[in-house]
């Protein structure tokens, strides 16, 4: 993923900002052109699918959830849905130069049951951190994940003190702060313990720190592209770098369809000929797949070595997107092979790889894709994309 939103900023880069303070000139371009929106909530919101996906099984009607980390409130939205006009959405988002683009996504999609908070979510509260700007509005409280010296001091507050003082008991907490997961979750022990929430963090594949942490107080780990339990890093495919995984208590395991181990059956596997090539270089299938409702993994194995390039793939129904991946093509060859979507009815589908803006890649070679059931989601009525 941090790959991926590298990608998209130099892209911008390039395209939007000859000139030579690229810094200031892109802030400006961006401002200019409108490129910080997210889909409005009557349009299909494709952003970042695996975790979405678990957002709309697990965000209740009602429901008070806490959105850490909400950069452009992509996913801030969907939770704001999915818990409806009695629910509560608090939203973290620690970077100066991103929170305005996320109030005014919320305030865009409606979300009157959304709070945003200015404040980087740590393990103590009232202290001040800096704050390192990415090269791609990844902004962290930790420098390897960011380029040069600290832009920013930012005020911190702990979740269990926001909790104590709010009394707002989350059911879920989504968090993504680039490396900086494990200092919140300590911050929030107290919460864990007596709430037992629903976690869903970005994970470094070699970072166990959440992992063992979380463990220890009574958790199971489930890779979010994967469905499988993750118990040391060894559990990863080989190879990948950050995962998203979801985090539930033992004790709350029978409330959700995620209770592993999950029974998992083949469906089919489509070999390079069930793919066709059009004159651009998009690939899709000769014919739509037919498949019952429920929710499946989708391995593909595809191999490209372009990087100057504009490409999407994912999955259509009726040819709408219900997943989605956006890069050039090598990066999404390399590192996003392995999907997830959910069929509330009965589907056709098509996979497909569609280049943008009059881009190619002839050495795009699909040579596989392994369809796998996961069966216990059979009568789960999410629809990822209403």
């Amino acid at each position: 993923m941090r790959q991926l939103k590298k990608w998209l900023k130099n892209k911008l880069v390039n395209v939007l900002v000859p000139e030579i303070d690229q810094r200031l000139a892109i802030n400006q371009k961006l401002e200019e052109v409108g490129l910080y929106g997210t889909a409005p909530w009557y349009k299909e919101n494709l952003w970042e699918p695996t975790v979405q996906l678990v957002l709309r099984d697990l965000c209740l009607p009602g429901d008070t959830v806490f959105d850490v980390g909400a950069n452009f409130a992509g996913l801030t939205t969907i939770m704001s849905r999915m818990v409806g006009p009695k629910g509560t959405v608090c939203s973290f988002e620690a970077s100066p130069r991103i929170v305005d683009k996320c109030q005014r996504n919320i305030v865009n999609n409606g979300c009157s049951n959304t709070q945003l908070f200015h404040s980087a979510v740590y393990s103590k509260s009232y202290e001040k951190v800096p704050l390192y700007l990415g090269t791609h509005l990844n902004d962290s409280i930790y420098k390897d994940y960011s380029v040069g010296e600290a832009a920013y001091e930012i005020s911190t507050i702990a979740l269990d003190d926001f909790v104590e003082h709010t009394n707002l008991k989350p059911n879920l907490v989504k968090m993504d702060i680039e490396g900086a997961e494990f200092d919140a979750i300590q911050g929030m022990e107290k919460t864990i313990r007596s709430i037992k929430p629903h976690l869903i963090l970005e994970t470094q594949a070699e970072d166990s720190r959440c992992l063992d942490f979380l463990s220890a107080l009574g958790y199971i780990s489930i890779d979010l592209n994967t469905y499988k339990i993750i118990k040391t890093p060894e559990d990863y495919p080989s190879g990948v770098g950050i995962r998203n995984n979801l985090y539930i208590h033992r004790d709350r395991l029978s409330e959700t369809s995620y209770n592993p181990p999950f029974n998992f059956k083949k469906i089919t596997t489509l070999e390079s000929n069930h793919f066709k090539k059009e004159k651009n270089g998009s690939i899709n299938l000769q014919k739509p797949l037919s498949l019952s409702k429920g929710r499946y993994l989708i391995d593909v194995m595809f191999t490209a070595e372009g990087t100057d390039n504009d490409l999407t793939c994912g999955v259509n129904v009726a040819g709408k997107p219900i997943f989605r991946y956006h890069a050039y093509s090598n990066l999404l060859a390399s590192h996003y092979r392995d999907w997830v979507i959910h069929l509330s009815n009965d589907s056709e589908i098509d996979l497909y790889f569609n280049f943008l803006n009059q881009t190619f890649d002839d050495t795009l070679l699909i040579q596989r894709a392994t369809i796998t059931e996961i069966l216990d989601f059979k009568n789960t009525s999410t629809n990822l994309y209403i």
